[in-house]
């Protein structure tokens, strides 16, 4: 009897040192089993919010709203000049999304995408799920964070901390103060980096911040993320697939933020609390009369940024373009041209 239970414990004891040694193995070969999220339960604010490096298994999924429960037209800018584009009407009905087209051409953006923002029809892609910075398409974000977190007549205030960016043609001076309906134009006109800034840290950048990523994945765009809201930082990123989603949905919930993108021109006057200042649309493609908005990006690791949404053959047509070499106007007129033959050949 007693040799029988030595045997057994002898057994046991093997046993327990195979699965221990087991476990060590697998630490060593795939590391840390606990989630980027939760090695650090604190963040420091150093300028910009650098929170350790995304994975899509723990983007957050319990308690969220839909892109369609999200706020719509929160905020009712009020008319200005614009080019006269022939408004494309709206369906939220979902269609498939057809294989997308990989072509070789003279395009020189490392990644595009062409859609049918109606529809979510693809009628041109290269590398499309390719993650890159996005530079200052981020401030369209921006600006849905801000017009749900605060009512239109939400008066902020500049500081001098939000004014140590590069400077834009708003000319926007530290103790002007603007509502968040003002604001807005010099976001999105003149690319403003001051504008964003005040937004963002009005009332907490950090949270402002993490709404900014919250909100581009309710939208669908899962591999977005923004470390700050001007598009400055080269952790601004995401993929043409995650803009073609943006600009869906702008198209389809957002036509007020859509509608000051193709603003041409916008002006406030001198008040008590602010001096004159007019805001000029830098978007290359402003004053073409197919054009139903969008936004433009650069910095040195995005290089050229840029969405553009056309009415192009009576379809609302997204073009996306990330890192292009300065050429972002040229690359999307190449692939306007393009689609364009598509839809005059019935695609």
């Amino acid at each position: 009897m007693l040799n029988q239970r030595s045997v057994a414990a002898f057994a046991l004891a093997c046993l327990i040192f195979v699965v221990v040694a087991l476990g060590l193995r697998m630490v060593e070969l795939f590391g840390s089993p606990v989630p980027p999220f939760a090695a650090s339960s604190s963040r420091a604010l150093s300028g910009s919010f650098e929170p350790p490096a995304i994975d899509s298994s723990f983007f957050p999924s319990a308690n969220r709203r839909t892109a369609a429960s999200l706020p719509s037209g929160k905020t009712e800018p009020p008319a200005a000049a614009t080019t006269g584009a022939t408004p494309v009407a709206a369906s939220t009905m979902a269609v498939p999304m057809v294989a997308p087209v990989n072509q070789a051409d003279a395009v020189t953006a490392e990644a595009y995408l062409v859609g049918d923002v109606q529809t979510g029809k693809i009628y041109l892609e290269k590398n499309g799920d390719m993650v890159l910075p996005v530079a200052s398409m981020s401030k369209l974000i921006t600006a849905i964070a801000a017009t749900d977190r605060y009512s239109p007549t939400t008066t902020i205030e500049i500081t001098a901390p939000e004014t140590q960016v590069p400077p834009d043609g708003s000319n926007l001076k530290a103790g002007e103060s603007f509502t968040v309906s003002e604001l807005l134009y010099p976001l999105l006109m003149d690319s403003s980096n001051v504008a964003a800034e005040a937004l963002a840290s009005s009332t907490g950048r950090i949270d402002f911040l993490e709404a900014m990523s919250s909100y581009a994945w309710e939208i669908g765009m899962p591999h977005a993320f923004f470390a700050d809201p001007t598009g400055l930082s080269d952790r601004n990123a995401g993929t043409a697939v995650d803009f073609f989603a943006l600009a869906r949905y702008l198209y389809l919930d957002r036509p007020d933020i859509l509608a000051i993108t193709r603003t041409v021109r916008a002006s406030v006057a001198t008040t008590t609390s602010h001096n004159a200042h007019e805001f000029v649309n830098i978007h290359p493609f402003v004053n073409d009369k197919r054009f139903l908005g969008g936004k433009t990006g650069h910095t040195v690791a995005a290089l050229d940024t840029m969405l553009t949404i056309m009415n192009i053959a009576g379809h609302p047509i997204a073009i996306i373009i990330l890192r292009s070499y300065g050429e972002r106007a040229r690359d999307t007129s190449l692939l306007i041209d393009r689609v364009s033959t598509m839809l005059s050949a019935g695609g």
